[in-house]
C-alpha cells in the first residue's frame, strides 16, 4: 500500500507509492549524449582562461600565475551573475511588497582541468581538490559581513540544469538566510529542545541500527537513502561525529568525505547509466547579529549537523508537486538502497 512519510528536519511529507514501484531499468533513458561537445569553443578549457571573468580563487601548480594554465581547480565569477558584489545591500517595503538590492555573489567553481572527466569518473584525489577549494571559498564568504549563507551545488546533466558540458559546480552566497534552512534549523531547535540530541546524529544512528536504507559508510560518513525520499535514488551522505559547519572540516574528513562521494555517484553511474543529478551541500550559517531574532544562533554548534544530498533527475515533479508540495516516490527507498548497495564500483 502508498504510504506518507513524513520528513521531520524539512518539515514536508512524502507519498511513497509503493504500488507503482519502480526498478532501476523501468526509467526510460534520455539523457544527453556527452560525446559530441566540442572543446574547442569551451571557456572553461586550459588556454581559454582569457575567455572567462578573472579568477577568484584557485588550486594552481606550484609556480603557475593567476589566469593562465596550471590550475588544478578554478573558481571564476559567473558571467551571467543571478547577484552582484557590486549591487547595493539594502531592503526596503513598497506597500505590502518586500524587496532587496541584489547583492551577493554567484560563482563558477570549474572542478577539473579535464574537459571529459566528469564527477561520476572522478578519483578520490579529485574530489578532495573540489571538496577543499569548497571550503576555503565558504570561509572567505563568510568573512563578508553581509552575506548570510553561501549554498554550493553542482547539476550533473542537462536534465538536471547543466548548461555547459565541461565539469563545474555552482556558488550563490546570499544576503539573507533562504526559506528552507530557516526550516531545517527550527526543526532542529524544536528536536534539540525536546530530546537534548541532534536530529541528524539520532537519524543517522537510527540508520546505521536499522541498515535497510545505508548504502555506503566508512570511518567518517554514511551514504543512505533518507526515509522520506522525495526522489527516486535520493542519497544522504552525513558525518558521523557531529559537526555543524562544512567550513571547519579538517583534511581528514575532505578525505573521508571524499571516498563516501565517490562511491555514492559511481553506483548511480552504473546502476542508472549516467542520471542526470543535483548535488547539494547544506551547512550551517554565519554568526550574524539578527535584529529580528537576537538568539537565532543560540546552541547552533550543537543542533545543526552538515550534510550533503543527491537528487536524482528520474522523475518529473509536475501539477500535483507543485501544488501541494507533496513529492510522490515510485522507488521505496529501502528498494533502492538495496540495488545501489547490489553495485560493486571497486
Amino acid at each position: 500500500m502508498p504510504e506518507l512519510r513524513y520528513n521531520r528536519l524539512n518539515d514536508t511529507w512524502v507519498i511513497i507509492s509503493k504500488e507503482r514501484a519502480k526498478r532501476p531499468h523501468d526509467y526510460p533513458l534520455i539523457w544527453e549524449d556527452k560525446k559530441k561537445v566540442d572543446k574547442k569553443s569551451c571557456p572553461f578549457e586550459p588556454g581559454h582562461e582569457h575567455l572567462t571573468p578573472p579568477e577568484v580563487f584557485a588550486i594552481r601548480d606550484p609556480g603557475t600565475k593567476p589566469d593562465q594554465p596550471g590550475w588544478k581547480i578554478r573558481i571564476i565569477p559567473n558571467k551571467f551573475p543571478a547577484l552582484k558584489p557590486s549591487e547595493p545591500f539594502f531592503r526596503r517595503s513598497e506597500a505590502i511588497h518586500d524587496l532587496m538590492g541584489g547583492y551577493g555573489y554567484h560563482e563558477v567553481i570549474i572542478d577539473t582541468p579535464d574537459h571529459d572527466k566528469h564527477i561520476c569518473n572522478f578519483s578520490t584525489d579529485d574530489l578532495v581538490l573540489m571538496f577543499t577549494a569548497f571550503r576555503e571559498r565558504i570561509k572567505q564568504l563568510y568573512m563578508k559581513k553581509d552575506i548570510f549563507y553561501v549554498q554550493i551545488f553542482k547539476n550533473h546533466g542537462k536534465e538536471a540544469g547543466k548548461s555547459l558540458y565541461h565539469s563545474h559546480s555552482q556558488l550563490v552566497a546570499l544576503p539573507r538566510i533562504p526559506k528552507r534552512l530557516e526550516t531545517q534549523v527550527r526543526q532542529c531547535r524544536h528536536y534539540y529542545r525536546e530530546k537534548e540530541r541532534c536530529l541528524l546524529c539520532d537519524e543517522v544512528s537510527f540508520e546505521l541500527r536499522e541498515g535497510v536504507r545505508v548504502v555506503h559508510d566508512n570511518d567518517h560518513f554514511i551514504v543512505y537513502t533518507p526515509f522520506a525520499s522525495a526522489f527516486p535514488f535520493e542519497l544522504k551522505i552525513v558525518p558521523k561525529i557531529h559537526s555543524d559547519d562544512f567550513s571547519s572540516v579538517d583534511d581528514e574528513m575532505i578525505l573521508s568525505l571524499s571516498e563516501a562521494v565517490k562511491v555514492a555517484v559511481r553506483k548511480l553511474d552504473k546502476l542508472l547509466k549516467d542520471p542526470p543529478f543535483n548535488m547539494m551541500l547544506h551547512t550551517s550559517p554565519p554568526r550574524r547579529d539578527l535584529p529580528y531574532d537576537p538568539n537565532y544562533f543560540y546552541q547552533m554548534d550543537r543542533l545543526f549537523h552538515w550534510y550533503i544530498e543527491i537528487f536524482p533527475r528520474m522523475a518529473i515533479h509536475a501539477g500535483f508537486e507543485l501544488g501541494t508540495e507533496f513529492f510522490i516516490n515510485p522507488t521505496p527507498p529501502e528498494d533502492a538502497a538495496k540495488y545501489l548497495r547490489e553495485i560493486n564500483v571497486d
